[in-house]
């Protein structure tokens, strides 16, 4: 509570004729102390306020949402990598050793052993046969990756875009944070002002009921008012306190990095209200990123047509095989090398109709994107001709209220000093502060309204 408020608090205990012991004194001393320790203790450890700006790229940094997307572009990036390797030369490495327990029996023609009409059985080859070879094979053209790759290059652009689509949900809490913040901070503000005005009004009405000008009902009632204004104030603080936990959560701080903020609703305000508000072009990522969908759908169309073309690839092997009935794999006259080079082509012939059903499958996904794009041109111009329209009545309103508030607070003191002169009875005064109250609410309301409109304009161009 504030040192001015503590003091009128002290005021109201003790102007009642109470007798203070030295305990007491004691108690008050160090309480008050506390009191104005507190601020200076807080100061020192965040001694810089945060402001929106602040608030807005500390969320940039450290929202793990907006890092899940970086991670997602990353892994989209690096498919475009793997669709490259794929046509990087492909060297392998082979071993087979192998034991024949029993050698495989074949049948020659009598004829070719000298025994016409009487095949023989024989059995060829030797107890271990152990290859060992390397195997290189390059593509030389394959539709499939030259579809992949290009595939893969859009998907990282649209993962990007949505990058950018996650940054402005981020921005957007993150605003909406601060701006309520701001608000409960000028609702305790307020509060407090009120608090300090209706304790006033009860240390001043105590003195007239001693002086037998107002009874002791009108007594009462303003003590009920004092009381209200104390809870009241009480409920704003714990409210502000709460908005502040839910700045610090939407900017992802893992402690808080500050207790206090920079900006205020009239700041903000002042630099809004220059603002140019006019019909502009709409640059939301969700368009690019439809842009960019439909793109990929079209390269799934060219991806199938060219899935019809053959894979080239140039192959070629070199190889060493050992035969021998003994094991002596190292005796190199028992090792026998063989090579070969190769060029192959494979070419689709029928799958079935599954290129076609597939083809098929991405134009229509193609002329819903197209449809759904316009209908989001569409949208977001109304959303802008809407947002321009709240922004202009939403600065009327605040305007207003800001006058109604300056001229209520006028009649509060006007008020408060004809209480204090005589010259009107306890209920004006009660009635003009109960209209200074409803002006505060009027004011703040509209405020936090401006503040909104304008985050909802920015965001309907792409700029927030």
């Amino acid at each position: 509570m504030p040192l001015k408020e503590l003091q009128n608090l002290n005021l109201l205990r003790y102007s009642e004729g109470r007798v203070i012991n030295i305990k007491e004194m004691k108690t008050i001393f160090l309480f008050s102390f506390t009191l104005l320790s507190l601020p200076m203790l807080s100061h020192a450890q965040n001694e810089k306020p945060l402001s929106l700006n602040e608030a807005v790229q500390y969320a940039l940094q450290n929202r793990n949402d907006l890092k899940i997307e970086q991670f997602n572009t990353q892994i989209a990036e690096n498919e475009i990598r793997k669709v490259n390797a794929k046509n990087l030369p492909q060297l392998t490495a082979d071993v087979d050793w192998r034991y024949n327990t029993q050698l495989q029996t074949n049948v020659l023609p009598g004829y070719v052993v000298g025994t016409p009409g009487v095949d023989r059985p024989v059995q060829f080859g030797t107890t271990y046969n152990t290859l060992a070879g390397v195997n290189f094979t390059q593509n030389i053209f394959s539709p499939a990756n030259k579809g992949d790759k290009k595939v893969a290059q859009v998907q990282a652009e649209y993962n990007r875009i949505g990058e950018k689509k996650t940054e402005l949900t981020v921005k957007q809490e993150v605003t909406e944070a601060y701006y309520s913040a701001l608000l409960w901070k000028e609702k305790r503000k307020l509060s407090g002002e009120n608090l300090s005005r209706s304790n006033a009004v009860y240390v001043t009405s105590k003195d007239q009921f001693a002086q037998g000008s107002i009874t002791s009902y009108d007594l009462q009632r303003y003590r009920i008012d004092y009381e209200n204004a104390l809870s009241e104030h009480e409920k704003n603080k714990n409210s502000a306190d709460l908005a502040m936990t839910n700045l610090y959560y939407k900017i992802g701080a893992d402690s808080v990095v500050s207790d206090s903020l920079s900006d205020d609703i009239s700041r903000l305000y002042d630099a809004y209200r220059s603002m140019n508000v006019s019909p502009e072009e709409i640059k939301r990522p969700e368009l690019d990123q439809e842009k960019v969908q439909l793109e990929i759908y079209e390269l799934g169309i060219k991806k199938q047509n060219l899935s019809y073309l053959p894979t080239v690839s140039f192959y070629a092997n070199y190889s060493y095989q050992y035969l021998n009935s003994e094991f002596t794999p190292f005796q190199s006259q028992y090792w026998y090398p063989f090579n070969y080079l190769g060029l192959k082509a494979s070419i689709p012939i029928f799958d079935g109709f599954s290129k076609e059903r597939t083809k098929t499958e991405y134009k229509l996904r193609s002329q819903s994107s197209k449809l759904k794009y316009e209908k989001l041109q569409k949208d977001y111009k109304q959303e802008t001709a809407n947002a321009m329209i709240a922004v202009k009545n939403a600065q009327a309103d605040l305007d207003a209220q800001k006058k109604n508030l300056d001229l209520a607070n006028e009649l509060y003191k006007i008020d408060a000093d004809r209480l204090r002169n005589g010259t009107i009875k306890p209920n004006d005064l009660t009635i003009t502060y109960y209209t200074l109250q409803q002006t505060q609410t009027n004011y703040l309301n509209a405020a936090y309204t401006y503040l909104i409109s304008v985050m909802n304009y920015k965001k309907a161009i792409g700029t927030l």
